[in-house]
């Protein structure tokens, strides 16, 4: 495609020389085909709503506001790869952000001194300029209330508690529809560019909860360790718990106590805080996941596969750490999805400080950044069937990737209404409203006073009608790197990275290597005969070939390549759990060994 406007070369040449002509005037490839003219580019222009408490203002010492504090927060993923769980993005595809004098009409708009609970309505237009054509994108953001929000500082990039939540959404009286999709030709047929006028941001959900700072504890996963069997529910569930026994902790409400005491005096280094002593804001919410929008809690990616499963917040993602030299070679990504214990939660859904979580040993590989392309990876020694995939997914037979693996949550709720606490009356006599009008729903009229049972919160709070606030938080982080915090935390850095370690490391390390256990497997039925593994590999596809290559090509290049050494997880133990250590070189993009074996599928003819 051609841009039929000048260059500034040929123009100043033009006025120069005088040499306009009665022609066609020169054309110029874009800069994206070896030109210089600029490539052309989309706009979204639209409005931001915003609907929450009067904001806070910087005032001088006879107390009259200055300067109004905050900003509004815009987030722009691609429509089809938001963040978890609806997807899988770790950082949005561009930003914006909009000071609170924008969007404020004036100083009178401040918070009093003496507190408000008057509800402003505000809105302020924008212009965001500059993104990539040929892509359909979604919308989130937040009013940064208290001004913390810090892109460049992964404990700071996403909002907390007294934040104020939204995005564009479909409809703004239906939230659950999800956010609009906002659409974007291709350059080819828009060579001047596209504006996307009309886009409303709506920012009135106040954001119930801090970010989930917490901690971890659990037993390393071998990497041959296989999924339950046991048809008995309860059982299955004590054997997949038993196998890593890890659970999520919060820090102590008491700001005394010497961990949180670090905690707190990390953050502080930063310019962060987190109100720990917040009983509604600090604590284990569990809810449905429903990352398609479809009003139906999903089944989890591992167990809802094997045993129909629900999925539950809070959500953990452990991601398997890679080096440079793995970067650079290419080497896929291997995640774990842990889970919350479902028959822990069916009933309490607020924990505090702990909760426990169960590690499915099934790793997800990807090769390419396409749903198509993701691959559970699962040990020798599992039921036939499993590894079959049930004919709609290409499963890779091999031990699980040793290694470090990163501790992503998420979880929290911005909007709703907080129930409980035994602070607010209630009369169950009463003849015009319901005890559920009165104290909420999961609440009950105990000694006339609102109250959530224990057996449902470990808080005596709830937390009803809200969604999902997009609120995570990351092992390892900055506050347990000394490069960047004078008094690190170590349960908050590198040390705590969880690991997957070789369980026998005298023999070969999967299917590859024609496993037994990954040709013949019996049954998970009632008739455990073993049977020859009849693998789905990508015939679930209407073009499998094109799929195949699509999914293969990018790791082609590591097959054949022997396996990096073995090292010990711990170097001060060299004695104990061994995993499987990193390249030390690469030729472009060919390393002298890998750290786990490719797909077969995608090796073999």
């Amino acid at each position: 495609m051609r841009n039929p406007t000048l260059t500034t070369l040929a123009l100043a040449t033009a006025l120069a020389t005088g040499s306009f002509g009665c022609g066609a005037p020169p054309v110029d490839d874009f800069r994206s085909e070896g030109g210089t003219a600029p490539d052309p580019t989309g706009v979204i222009e639209g409005t931001v709503l915003y609907q929450g408490p009067r904001p806070m203002c910087d005032r001088d010492e006879a107390g009259v506001a200055t300067h109004i504090r905050g900003r509004v927060i815009m987030t722009l993923f691609l429509f089809d790869n938001p963040p978890p769980p609806s997807g899988a993005a770790t950082s949005a595809a561009n930003l914006l952000t909009i000071p609170a004098p924008l969007l404020f009409s004036s100083l009178d708009d401040c918070m009093p001194e003496e507190g408000s609970t008057e509800i402003l309505t505000r809105s302020v237009s924008f212009t965001w300029p500059e993104l990539p054509l040929g892509q359909d994108y979604q919308i989130r953001g937040f009013y940064d209330y208290d001004e913390d929000f810090n892109p460049f500082f992964n404990v700071s990039n996403l909002p907390t508690a007294g934040d104020i939540a939204g995005g564009a959404l479909v409809n703004p009286a239906a939230p659950q529809l999800g956010f609009r999709r906002i659409e974007f030709g291709t350059a080819e047929d828009n060579p001047n560019g596209q504006v996307v006028p009309g886009v409303a941001v709506g920012l009135g959900a106040p954001v119930r909860t801090e970010r989930p700072v917490f901690t971890f504890s659990g037993s390393p996963l071998s990497s041959e360790a296989t999924l339950p069997t046991n048809p008995n529910q309860v059982m299955a569930e004590e054997e997949l718990y038993a196998l890593t026994s890890s659970s999520l902790s919060l820090y102590s409400r008491d700001q005394a106590n010497p961990q949180t005491a670090a905690l707190l005096q990390a953050m502080s280094e930063g310019a962060l805080s987190i109100d720990t002593a917040d009983r509604v804001a600090y604590a284990w919410y569990v809810g449905p996941v429903d990352g398609n929008g479809d009003g139906v809690q999903d089944l989890h990616p591992i167990l809802g596969r094997t045993a129909a499963i629900p999925w539950f917040f809070p959500i953990t993602l452990m991601q398997r750490a890679r080096s440079a030299l793995e970067i650079q070679a290419r080497i896929p990504s291997s995640t774990l999805i842990p889970s919350v214990r479902p028959l822990q939660v069916s009933t309490k859904t607020v924990w505090y400080p702990t909760i426990q979580i169960t590690i499915p040993p099934v790793a997800v590989m990807q090769t390419f950044p396409d749903a198509r392309c993701q691959f559970p990876i699962i040990p020798p020694g599992n039921p036939a069937d499993r590894l079959e995939g049930g004919g709609v997914v290409s499963v890779e037979c091999a031990e699980l990737p040793t290694g470090y693996y990163g501790i992503n949550v998420l979880q929290g709720f911005a909007g709703g209404r907080v129930v409980g606490g035994g602070t607010t009356p209630c009369d169950p006599d009463d003849p015009d409203r319901t005890v559920e009008e009165q104290c909420g729903v999961g609440a009950q009229c105990v000694s006339n006073v609102c109250t959530v049972i224990p057996v449902l919160s470990e808080t005596s709070f709830a937390i009803t009608g809200g969604q999902f606030s997009s609120q995570a938080w990351t092992i390892p982080n900055p506050l347990g790197d000394p490069a960047q915090i004078a008094s690190p935390v170590p349960e908050q850095g590198n040390s705590a990275l969880y690991v997957v370690f070789d369980g026998d490391t005298s023999n070969p390390m999967g299917r590859l290597s024609e496993r037994e256990e990954c040709i013949t497997a019996p049954t998970s039925g009632t008739d455990p005969t073993p049977k020859t593994v009849n693998y789905t590999d990508f015939r679930n596809f209407e073009n499998p070939d094109e799929v195949r290559e699509l999914c293969c090509a990018p790791v082609r290049h590591l097959c054949g390549l022997p396996l990096c050494d073995l090292v010990p997880a711990n170097p001060e133990a060299p004695e104990g759990p061994q995993i499987r250590s990193s390249p030390t070189s690469v030729d472009g993009v060919v390393p002298n060994c890998i750290p786990f074996e490719m797909p077969a599928f995608c090796c073999t003819e």
